[in-house]
């Protein structure tokens, strides 16, 4: 699509909402592009300089200076641009006419900046009552790090992901691009819309304090289980491992993922990759294939290094299995399910031309998203915005009288059918946020994360009621009410029909074929109840060709893109974080399901979100799709280094396993860091960026030497007091006693029954100022709640509720109950899964 041969938009489900984008770099104005693709108009304000991002790679040569960076027009598209000095006060005035007609603000400034300017957010919440501010910041707004500065590489070690990226015998390694600033668009756009709900509702506005720091912190979601439930310490990956983990195996032409479960037995493999030694029963589950790693690793890559990477991705996932590939820019854009869903849009600029961008994260039904107008350049809408603010209405209604702040869902009822991860915690997550959620299990198969490889059971205990005692299902399904129904019968279908006609939402992750073979598809439901929302997460869609495909987080990760550009230099693809797609994935399903609200309010209809996991991970990887169009390269692999940052890595500091990263950004930083270190004839020598570039092996010699033996908090004080992104590689005890995420209450502690006790929970990323977000009650033990939920829910008669329990429709118990293939704590540690174990951990925690 194209702003000159633009095809006409239906209204967005933000038709109405009107932004007031005043932040930069990538994670507000990603966060405030996303509202606009949801329909909001968006209104971009730069300073005179402009945003820094216009400066940002890839830049098509030739262009005008401040327009020719393609990543600025895919953060910014759908935004009308203007230019004002908030710094000066004379600006304040056009800046309240603004205020005073918007919904939402979103601003990225240090804390404390704009009150410097005499711009505070209670001042603009003065202007506006009904206002959202949404300050998007490093480490927030609060706590000892507040003023801290952060980067991509800082934010990924200090979140805990580069402890358990890469392998074991080498540094820790965070994703390749700029991870960090994306996913905390992706929570922008969400907790924005949230609070906007409230605020809509009740007349009272919000502040919405966002961490990036804590975004990235969120993605160490099934770690904190094994500390908070088993006293262990996850670490990176051994060099030799099971390929069925989903590290990147090399084919003929490139590499494939494989991913162990789903619902093809292990013998299925011999039947793909042609050898009967697949079926021996050395291999048939993780820990023999753990106990005979070296000859498997063996045997698998054998099979795959004369075929086709593609070849065996199709032929696999036709067999259900659970495969996946790594694909750059040039497969992605060549990609056949991509262009069946219409992924990629045309955009043209009249400084750069036309080039193709990733245009649809998420499907709506009835409120499709859209590009309806082209990034501005430079305060190309000055004129326009302020002509037009005389005949905008204010948002703030005089004489008013606000309500009682509530919860955004209070009322709502969600069902969730949901298991493994993505789905699970976007329902846990609007439980935090007031919906009451109805958790239905299958009686036939146990969530993965009550018996599976995921599953982390109290210290290590997998023997009877185990699957009541995982801590990863604690976490994934707080929240929760819990009913086990059989859905593949028609009594079953007949009960969840009813309880569809109580509901607001629908959450669901079965591939597109289950919803419709049951006849559940949203076409049916919403003859139930015309106003329902509906979310289906699959891994590549409810279309395509590919849309039948089984996935999960491990092997999409290769085939959206991300693990070809992460790795360490000059080495091979390499797998990063955990379930990484399954966080991008929760945060995109969020934002779609808060703007299907939205457009539900305005119209008293619901509508389907057809939110494709593949798709949000390809979008979130746009710097080499955009340069493979501007000179046919993509970016290397580097690992933990930038390609123009210099020194920016990660050095080992005092203490087993520990790393402290930096990134110096200028030529000023590196000064003053030359001076921290006593080394002025490290500045005088290399005191530009170009001849830090050239001896980036000699510069990060002299870090690592200075930085040896230093305590890694001590020399994140040092080097942040400079004015320098720092801080420690940090893993999950760290964090769980970090005393920052502790002032900042991002755990929260929830009492379970015994003998699990009082835990901690990881929270969420952001603080609100009149609001209070929280775990309202633990997850529930399996079909704890049968009874209750049918009673009070669907209005069934006690003799009806036996007699569904009776016939095996609603059940008290799993029908199958599989041994665990969890692993215990000694076979973790064999295979260095986990680097250390606190017997101590519950003092360590403060929860004796």
């Amino acid at each position: 699509m194209t702003e000159t041969a633009a095809k006409p938009a239906a209204p967005g489900a933000l038709s109405g909402v009107r932004v007031l984008d005043l932040s930069s770099g990538i994670a507000g104005p990603f966060g405030a592009r996303l509202l606009g693709d949801f329909g909001a108009d968006v209104i971009k304000v730069e300073p005179p300089a402009g945003d820094p991002s216009r400066q940002m790679a890839p830049l098509v040569p030739g262009a005008t200076q401040g327009e020719a960076s393609l990543m600025f027009q895919y953060l910014n598209w759908n935004k009308r641009g203007i230019v004002l000095d908030l710094a000066h006060q004379s600006s304040h005035a056009q800046l309240r006419q603004l205020v005073e007609r918007s919904d939402i603000v979103i601003e990225s400034f240090a804390p404390g900046t704009l009150a410097t300017w005499g711009i505070a957010v209670e001042t603009l919440m003065q202007w506006n009552p009904r206002l959202v501010v949404t300050s998007v910041t490093d480490f927030g707004q609060s706590g000892p790090y507040a003023g801290f500065k952060g980067s991509d590489l800082v934010h990924q070690a200090m979140a805990g992901i580069m402890q358990i990226s890469g392998s074991a015998d080498k540094p820790p390694l965070k994703h390749g691009l700029n991870q960090a600033g994306l996913c905390a668009g992706l929570n922008t756009a969400y907790v924005s819309l949230a609070a906007l709900h409230c605020a809509l509702a009740d007349g009272v506005g919000e502040h919405v304090d966002l961490s990036i720091h804590e975004c990235l912190a969120s993605e160490l979601l099934m770690c904190e289980t094994y500390y908070t439930y088993m006293g262990a310490v996850q670490s990176r990956r051994l060099p030799v491992q099971d390929p069925f983990a989903g590290g990147p195996v090399p084919t003929r032409d490139g590499f494939i993922s494989i991913q162990s479960g789903g619902p093809t037995p292990l013998e299925g493999y011999a039947d793909v990759f042609g050898d009967e030694a697949f079926r021996s029963p050395r291999f048939t589950n993780s820990a023999q294939r753990a106990a005979n790693v070296e000859a498997f690793r063996e045997l698998v890559e054998r099979s795959a290094r004369d075929r086709s990477a593609k070849e065996l991705f199709l032929e696999g996932s036709r067999r259900r299995m659970l495969m996946g590939m790594v694909q750059g820019a040039p497969e992605l854009l060549a990609c056949e399910q991509l262009a069946a869903r219409e992924f990629f849009g045309k955009i043209d600029h009249p400084a750069t031309g036309e080039h193709r961008f990733p245009t649809q994260m998420a499907r709506l039904s009835g409120t499709p998203t859209s590009v309806r107008r082209r990034s501005p350049m430079r305060g190309e809408h000055q004129r326009e915005v302020f002509d037009e603010l005389s005949h905008l209405p204010s948002r703030a209604v005089a004489g008013a009288k606000p309500g009682k702040p509530r919860l955004p869902l209070e009322g709502l009822r969600v069902l969730d059918l949901s298991t493994v991860v993505a789905v699970p915690y976007m329902a846990a997550l609007l439980g935090d946020l007031g919906a009451e959620v109805i958790k239905i299990e299958s009686p036939v198969r146990l969530d993965q994360t009550r018996r599976g490889v995921f599953t982390t059971y109290l210290d290590g205990d997998s023997g009877e009621g185990a699957i009541n005692r995982s801590g990863i299902f604690q976490l994934l399904n707080r929240n929760k009410r819990g009913i086990s129904l059989d859905m593949s019968t028609e009594a079953g279908r007949e009960v969840f029909r009813d309880l569809v006609a109580t509901a607001d939402i629908v959450v669901e992750n079965f591939t597109p074929r289950v919803m419709r073979g049951w006849g559940l598809h949203y076409d049916e439901l919403k003859k139930i109840n015309p106003a329902l929302v509906m979310l289906s997460n699959t891994g590549y869609g409810a279309t395509g060709p590919w849309s039948p495909f089984p996935s999960q987080g491990t092997t999409l990760e290769a085939t959206m893109g991300i693990s070809a550009f992460s790795g360490y230099r000059g080495e091979r693809p390499w797998k990063v974080g955990q379930s990484y797609p399954d966080f991008i994935a929760c945060w995109m399903g969020l934002t779609a399901i808060f703007a299907a609200l939205h457009a539900l309010r305005a119209t008293g209809q619901g509508q389907w979100i057809d939110l494709s996991m593949y798709q949000v991970g390809a979008a979130l990887v746009p710097e080499p799709l955009l340069q493979y169009q501007v000179d046919g390269t993509q970016p290397q692999r580097i690992g933990n280094e930038h390609e123009r940052f210099v020194p920016s890595n990660a050095y080992p500091v005092k203490g087993d396993d520990r790393w402290v990263a930096l990134t110096v950004e200028t030529d000023a930083q590196w000064r003053a860091l030359c001076g921290a270190m006593h080394r002025a004839d490290l500045a005088a020598t290399f005191g530009t960026a170009a001849s830090r570039i050239a001896h980036r092996e000699e510069i990060d010699a002299a870090m690592g030497e200075w930085l040896r033996g230093q305590d890694a908090f001590d020399a994140m004080r040092i080097v942040q007091s400079l004015g320098i992104a720092c801080g420690p590689v940090l893993n999950s005890r760290d964090l769980l006693t970090n005393e920052h995420l502790a002032a900042r209450g991002f755990y929260e502690r929830v009492m379970h029954p015994q003998p699990m006790g009082l835990r901690p929970m990881m929270s969420r990323p952001y603080r609100w100022a009149f609001r209070a977000p929280h775990v309202h009650k633990r997850a529930p033990a399996y079909a704890e709640d049968n009874r209750a939920v049918l009673r009070e829910v669907a209005g069934y008669t006690d003799e009806r509720i036996e007699s569904l329990i009776a016939a095996r429709v609603v059940c008290d118990e799993p029908n199958i109950m599989k041994p665990s293939e969890a692993m215990g704590i000694a076979q973790l540690r064999q295979l260095r899964a986990i680097c250390d174990v606190d017997a101590d951990y519950r003092e360590k925690l403060r929860i004796l």
